[in-house]
């Protein structure tokens, strides 16, 4: 399922969820409005109809019972003390025919004595009237009422005084009125309401669906547009980016963030083939000497010194050893390197390595400054692989001598090696530790290097925690190396 798909599918599910749920809790409270209204008319009816036999059994006259039945629809039941009923509405006699009248008010019960009960209508084969309902019923009592308002039992009709005979008993009743509460405006309303709702929630739905399609095509559209364009990315085409919206929202970021990633895959690509063309041809050079060497060895078998050909292919052998290894050292992972676990004295390093420098190849004399001891935490082999290589270096391009200058700060040692060669240019400082790179000048002089002993030295530094960088110097290069002092 597409990402637009499903947008569009949740945004439906939503709501719809939202709207039945909204639907739901709006006709609960309507209906309970409605029927808190229709419970209060009720009891206002209920209350006319005590008022109009308290005032007929003062002498009031018969009128009010005329008039205390506001609405022909008024479902209402007087029932005697005995159970009998009274005087009962027409229409709720027509309805439910055998209905029996509810209990009158106990004995004993105060004046103001009132109650809520319920009601269950069964119309039974009535032609209009199929529906079993059950009616909220109010009541309440009224005592000594005479029985020339009340008798005869078991009338029916629209007012309470339909039926009356006068009878000139002097008895006198206690009677229980009873009142239905109508649902029928609360009926009606919330059929209005669901029928109105059953049309519009679809629609809303519908419409909502339809909005989050199209929204959801155009916030996706600057994917779509990625995606194209990252599908057209090849080996051979990295210089190719994605557009960025002008929106300035997570599409506009994910886009300059995979800009940012395809320029880093260039760079990584480019020198990646630098490195294979350089190493090919630093590779090819001494494996060329060495095929050379055997081949003209094998054609004149009669006349080779064997032991001078085999030292110069040692030589080249040794030569092709020894970038082999530097080139495993520098793929290695410096995250997969376990942190340095020794504490090295960077003194006894370098007292060892002049040692072993006293006189360079060219002539150049190498000599050192040790300022005190300089301990580190790192691996003696690969510090002392970096220190050769920065010696190798200055010994090479040396007029005359090499300087090596030990020192220590409050948190950081500083490996000082300086020569009175013809030095870096400031251009080029960055240069020398690429892979291979080589100035034009020392191309001509440095016959024996392999282009990688600054790269390495630059990786061991870094691998240790360090740097390696060329500064400032009145003469010839100074290559100073930071490392954190233990």
């Amino acid at each position: 399922m597409s990402v637009r798909l499903s947008t569009a599918l949740s945004a439906v599910l939503l709501s719809a969820v939202v709207f039945a749920l909204g639907w739901a809790g709006t006709r609960e409270f309507l209906r309970a409005q409605l029927t808190g209204n229709a419970t209060g008319a009720a009891r206002t009816q209920l209350d006319r109809m005590a008022d109009a036999y308290r005032v007929a059994s003062l002498g009031g006259g018969r009128a009010g019972l005329a008039t205390a039945i506001s609405s022909g629809d008024a479902m209402f039941e007087v029932v005697a003390e005995s159970g009998q009923p009274v005087v009962s509405s027409k229409n709720l006699r027509h309805w439910d025919p055998a209905l029996k009248p509810p209990s009158p008010a106990p004995v004993g019960a105060p004046a103001g004595w009132t109650t809520t009960t319920e009601v269950t209508l069964h119309p039974g084969d009535h032609p209009q009237w199929r529906e079993y309902r059950t009616y909220t019923v109010l009541g309440r009592v009224i005592d000594d009422v005479p029985a020339t308002l009340v008798e005869p039992f078991g009338r029916e009709g629209s007012t309470l005084d339909d039926g009356l005979t006068g009878a000139a008993s002097a008895e006198r009743h206690r009677l229980t009125l009873y009142e239905f509460v109508l649902p029928w405006d609360t009926i009606r309303t919330v059929r209005s309401f669901d029928h109105m709702l059953a049309f519009f929630i679809p629609l809303a739905v519908l419409l909502t669906a339809l909005v989050a399609w199209f929204a959801a095509g155009r916030a996706l559209r600057p994917v779509e547009a990625i995606r194209r364009e990252l599908g057209e990315v090849s080996g051979s085409q990295l210089g190719r980016r994605v557009p960025v919206p002008p929106s300035g929202d997570e599409v506009a970021r994910l886009a300059v963030t995979t800009n940012t990633t395809l320029e880093r895959l260039q760079h990584a690509h480019e020198q990646q083939e630098r490195f294979v063309a350089d190493a090919s041809h630093e590779l090819r050079s001494p494996l060329a000497n060495l095929r050379a060497g055997l081949e003209v060895a094998l054609k004149h078998t009669d006349r080779v010194d064997w032991p001078a050909v085999a030292q110069r292919s040692l030589l080249d052998v040794q030569r092709l050893q020894r970038i082999t290894a530097d080139l495993l050292q520098l793929a290695a992972d410096p995250a997969g390197t376990p942190a340095p676990a020794e504490v090295v004295d960077l003194a006894d390093v370098v007292a060892e390595q002049v040692a072993e420098y006293a006189v360079g190849p060219g002539g150049a004399a190498v000599r050192s400054v040790v300022d005190g001891p300089a301990r580190v935490p790192g691996e003696p082999v690969q510090l002392e692989r970096l220190l050769r290589n920065l010696l190798d270096n200055a010994v090479r391009h040396a007029h005359s001598s090499v300087t090596v200058h030990l020192g220590r700060t409050a948190d950081e040692v500083v490996l000082e090696v300086a020569d009175d060669g013809p030095g870096i240019p400031a251009p080029d400082r960055e240069r020398v530790f690429d892979r291979f790179a080589r100035l034009d000048d020392a191309r001509a002089r440095d016959a024996g290097g392999s282009g990688l002993g600054l790269t390495l030295a630059r990786d061991i530094a870094a691998r240790h925690g360090g740097s390696l960088r060329v500064e400032d110097s009145a003469t010839g290069a100074r290559l100073v190396a930071r490392l954190p002092a233990a």
